[in-house]
């Protein structure tokens, strides 16, 4: 089974706006300890994800707006940016469980949850070897 995630939607228009997307989808993945996507375009199924989370305003660009009238249509969880921070951001590990110096890992176009800088290298080793089992 898929690990939940959380697909997060803004302006991706330009190298900064993606930059700051990114940067956000990091918050989101420290905050709320689950994986956050950064959603580049239109071509994502809302409904595959635990929710929807909008940067700023679903209507900073054609793709926010239309994910979110995706994930309004079908009853996907909607957040914003204003209740992300609410949460606190979290020095614990996901992986091992133990607090310390930890942070989400960018993974592709997927922030994971925070790790420790060993557990991430153990997580990334291990999918590594899962994957060419796979093959």
């Amino acid at each position: 089974m898929a690990q939940p995630t959380v697909l997060i939607v803004g302006d991706t228009s330009t190298p900064v706006a993606l930059e700051d997307l990114t940067a956000f989808a990091f918050d989101v993945a420290d905050r709320l300890g689950i994986p956050a996507r950064v959603a580049v375009g239109m071509d994502y199924d809302v409904a595959g994800y635990e929710a929807v989370v909008l940067d700023d305003s679903y209507l900073d660009s054609a793709p926010s707006t239309v994910l979110w009238v995706e994930a309004t249509k079908a009853d996907v969880c909607i957040l914003t940016s204003r209740e992300i921070y609410r949460y606190d951001s979290n020095d614990w590990c996901g992986w091992c469980g133990e607090e310390g110096d930890a942070a989400p890992v960018l993974v592709g176009d997927t922030w994971t949850v925070s790790m420790h800088a060993v557990c991430a290298a153990m997580t990334v080793e291990a999918s590594r070897k899962a994957a060419a089992v796979t093959v």
